[in-house]
């Protein structure tokens, strides 16, 4: 049943990373104006480049996220690997919703931005997880991947509206 639910989440977690690059594949790609589409390229290589900076800088997220994981207290454990990842994941998402309705574009540029930010820290973490050992039971380490693909998931499937 263990292998299963991790199973599950790395599932979920790789369906969050791959749908967030086909968001930003699809919305550069249904840019009318040229000039637009090239603006929104250089939004999503700067949001990966932004990540990289950060780590450059010594700011590693990976290994942070990791370590909220390892912490003993079962209070901090909450806060950093479930409360905080999913509350930024319900913030992306009302932005994304936000962006999307007002039509905006610096808006959205800062959308895509923050997407291929999104995707390059996901892939990075989950690439971290794999140095941490779950030791038989429920892969923890993936806690705050899976919060916040939870949080923006909920967010955009309760409340953005099509119609």
């Amino acid at each position: 049943m263990v292998f299963l639910l991790n199973v599950i989440t790395h599932i979920m977690i790789i369906l969050g990373i791959v749908g967030l690059i086909f968001y930003i594949a699809y919305a550069v790609h249904k840019e009318q104006v040229i000039f637009e589409k090239v603006i929104l390229v250089i939004s999503a290589m700067t949001g990966f480049l932004i990540y990289f900076g950060a780590r450059a800088l010594g700011l590693p997220i990976p290994s942070m996220m990791m370590s909220s994981v390892s912490i003993a207290s079962p209070i901090r454990m909450t806060l950093f690997s479930i409360l905080i990842p999913w509350s930024v994941g319900v913030a992306v998402a009302w932005y994304f919703s936000w962006c999307l309705n007002k039509h905006i574009d610096i808006a959205f540029r800062v959308v895509i931005l923050i997407s291929a930010f999104i995707v390059t820290l996901f892939g990075d973490v989950y690439a971290a997880s794999y140095a941490v050992t779950a030791g038989g039971g429920i892969d923890t380490s993936l806690l705050p991947n899976l919060t916040f693909t939870v949080g923006m998931g909920l967010y955009i499937i309760l409340n953005y509206k099509t119609r």
